[in-house]
């Protein structure tokens, strides 16, 4: 089955053909321009560059999958309604994938963080371990990803020794205000409930042993270095490139922008499963720049 990928969700828009076979996919053509500015301007062009260079029509197109983003506003929709325009023209199904997949399953095995430029000196960034998304797709500063890697694993690592050192504090300060009570009475439980407490301190503190650089307790960790140095391996995305002194490791300078066959290779599965078609949600992450208008201006006379 022939696959159209679309792409506008970074400063490049993309337009790629993929042949989905039973076991595999080939790449067939690929027309990519980056212009931040000229999306809507460039995408049906490479179109129609690169059906010309496969020597198809639009109706032997089976599928069309777009990335959803994150992505700038204006840009984002550009490729998202075309290929919602032309799924339903065409009456074949469309399917959406995180345009930082694309860049992540591309990048291929080890841990990585994918970066591209939301503007506004931020990113949009998601890290991948052997291609598969762990973290994100989330947006922030480039000196405050390494902080939100780590409140990320925080959460995802830690989760069965909080719950142990809680069910374990929880024991202690019932077992020593049920002696006190049976003991002295309830005046000298008050008195035991603050050594109950502190003891509970104490089982939790046991848990702040950190596990590869991770606080296993669910505290806010302390980060002291903007650099992922240590968290991930390398980085890819135009936003690793620009901010690559921030991050700190190394950047496949020559992965920048999803390519359309990692996009299609995301979808593969429902494609080959015949799924039904998918609405193209887009991930902007955050409000457009332009707001709603207030109430009405008084006008003077």
């Amino acid at each position: 089955m022939l696959v159209l990928a679309l792409d506008t969700a970074t400063p490049a828009s993309t337009a790629a053909l993929v042949e989905v076979t039973a076991d595999g996919l080939v790449g067939v053509a690929e027309r990519r321009t980056v212009d931040p500015r000229a999306h809507g301007e460039k995408l049906a062009p490479e179109i129609e560059g690169a059906l010309a260079e496969a020597g198809v029509r639009p109706a032997d197109l089976g599928a069309i999958v777009a990335g959803l983003g994150p992505g700038p506003y204006t840009g984002l929709r550009v490729g998202l309604a075309t290929a919602a325009s032309m799924g339903q023209a065409l009456g074949i199904p469309t399917y959406g994938v995180c345009s930082l997949d694309g860049l992540g399953r591309a990048a291929g095995p080890g841990r990585v963080l994918v970066a591209t430029d939301a503007r506004r000196r931020e990113v949009y960034f998601a890290t991948y371990l052997d291609g598969v998304r762990v973290l994100g797709p989330d947006v922030a500063r480039p000196a405050d990803v390494a902080a939100g890697i780590v409140r990320a694993g925080t959460a995802t690592t830690s989760r069965a020794r909080n719950r142990r050192a809680t069910e374990a504090a929880a024991l202690a300060e019932s077992e020593i205000l049920e002696a006190a009570t049976a003991l002295a009475g309830a005046d000298a439980a008050r008195v035991a409930a603050a050594l109950a407490r502190a003891e509970a301190d104490n089982l939790i503190g046991q848990a702040t042993a950190r596990d590869d650089g991770v606080d296993v307790t669910g505290r806010e960790p302390v980060v002291r270095e903007s650099n992922v140095h240590g968290l991930v391996d390398r980085a890819a995305g135009e936003g690793a490139l620009k901010y690559g002194e921030i991050f700190g490791v190394p950047v496949e300078e020559h992965l920048l922008y999803p390519p359309g066959a990692a996009l299609v290779a995301l979808a593969a599965d429902r494609i080959r499963a015949a799924a039904p078609s998918e609405a193209l949600t887009p991930l902007y992450l955050r409000r457009p720049d332009a707001v709603e208008p207030a109430g009405r201006k008084p006008v003077l006379t």
